[in-house]
C-alpha cells in the first residue's frame, strides 16, 4: 500500500500540460528542473485539465504564446500584477497597460483610441432615428387624429408634445429638441412661450408637406380670413404659399360644419348635460342706461350679456 501511495504521489508530481514533451523537446535545457503549479483558473478550459491539475512554469509560460491556445474562444490573457506607473498609459478614458511582449507605441495606441471613439460615434448615430423619419411617424398621427378619429388640431404646446409622445415612444424629445433650436436661454418667458406655440404650428405644416390630406390648421387660418373679410384672391395667393386652404375649400368647410350643426348641438349638451341652464328671459328692461319701463326690448343682446355675466 505504502509503495502505491510513493507511485501516486509521483505521478501527480509530474506536469500535466498536453504538450508538455513538446515544449520540453523546444526547451535547450532539457534536464532543468521546473516548478510546479495548480493550472489557472483562465486556463482550465483551454488546456481541458482538471481543476486540480498541476503544471510546470515552462508549459505556463509556452502557453500564453502558443498561437494554438491564443486563437481560441476560451483563452483568457493574464492580468499583471505589477504596479509601476511607466507601464500604464492613459488615452482619453481608457488606460492601456503594457506588457513585455506589446510592442505597440504610444501613437500607436492613441490612433487606436481616435478609430475606436470613432466607430462608437457612427454606431451611436446609426441607432437614433432621423429626423425625417420622426416627421413621417409625426404625420401619420396627426393624419390618423384628423381623418380617422375626427380630431380637431391640438394648438396647446403641452398637450401637443403629450399627445405625440403617448401616441409613439420614438418621438419622446421631439418636440423639445425643436424648442431647444430656438435658443430660449437667451429669450423671456413670454417669448419662449410664443415660440413653443409657433412650433405647433410648424409641426403641422411639416406634416402637411409630407402628406397633404393633414390640413387641418390651414382650414383653420382659411375659415379666419375669410370670417374676417378677407378676399377670395387674398386667401387663395396664402393657399398657394402653402399657408391656408384654398376659399372653394373653405366654403365646403363652411358648409359641412352648417349640415353638421344639430349634430353638434345635440353632442355637445349631452356631454355637458350636468352643467346646462336654460332661462325663460320674458320683459325684461334694458337696465343698462336710464329709460322708462314702459320700453320693453327683450331682443336686446345687452340681456343675454348681463344674464351671462
Amino acid at each position: 500500500v505504502i509503495q502505491n501511495e510513493s507511485i501516486e504521489t509521483k505521478q501527480i508530481k509530474t506536469c500535466q500540460h498536453p504538450k508538455h514533451d513538446e515544449y520540453l523537446n523546444q526547451s535547450k535545457n532539457t534536464s532543468k528542473q521546473f516548478s510546479l503549479q495548480k493550472v489557472p483558473t483562465r486556463l482550465i478550459k483551454v488546456l481541458e485539465l482538471d481543476e486540480l491539475a498541476m503544471i510546470c512554469s515552462m508549459c505556463k509560460k509556452k502557453t500564453d504564446k502558443d498561437s494554438q491556445y491564443l486563437q481560441t474562444e476560451e483563452y483568457k490573457a493574464p492580468i499583471s500584477r505589477k504596479n509601476n506607473n511607466d507601464n500604464i498609459s492613459k488615452i482619453g478614458n481608457h488606460t492601456y497597460l503594457f506588457r513585455k511582449d506589446i510592442l505597440y507605441t504610444g501613437e500607436e495606441l492613441q490612433q487606436f483610441e481616435s478609430d475606436y471613439q470613432e466607430i462608437m460615434t457612427q454606431l451611436k448615430i446609426s441607432s437614433e432615428i432621423k429626423l425625417s423619419s420622426k416627421i413621417i411617424k409625426m404625420s401619420n398621427i396627426l393624419y390618423n387624429n384628423q381623418h380617422r378619429l375626427n380630431l380637431k388640431p391640438i394648438y396647446d404646446p403641452i398637450a401637443f408634445k403629450t399627445m405625440l409622445e403617448t401616441a409613439d415612444k420614438d418621438l419622446i424629445g421631439f418636440f423639445d429638441e425643436l424648442y431647444a433650436g430656438t435658443n430660449p436661454n437667451t429669450k423671456s418667458e413670454t417669448t419662449n412661450n410664443n415660440n413653443k406655440k409657433k412650433l405647433v404650428s410648424l409641426c403641422y405644416f411639416l406634416a402637411s408637406i409630407n402628406n397633404k390630406y393633414i390640413n387641418g390648421i390651414k382650414v383653420d387660418i382659411g375659415s379666419y380670413l375669410e370670417t374676417s373679410g378677407a378676399s377670395s384672391s387674398s386667401i387663395d395667393t396664402l393657399a398657394n404659399i402653402g399657408v391656408s386652404v384654398t376659399r372653394k375649400t373653405v366654403n365646403r368647410k363652411k358648409n359641412f360644419i352648417s349640415n353638421e350643426h344639430q349634430q353638434t348641438v345635440d353632442n355637445y349638451c349631452l356631454q355637458n348635460i350636468e352643467n346646462m341652464f336654460i332661462l325663460n328671459i320674458d320683459d325684461y328692461h334694458n337696465i343698462h342706461r336710464r329709460n322708462q319701463p314702459t320700453l320693453l326690448q327683450t331682443h336686446n343682446i345687452y340681456h343675454f350679456e348681463l344674464i351671462l355675466d
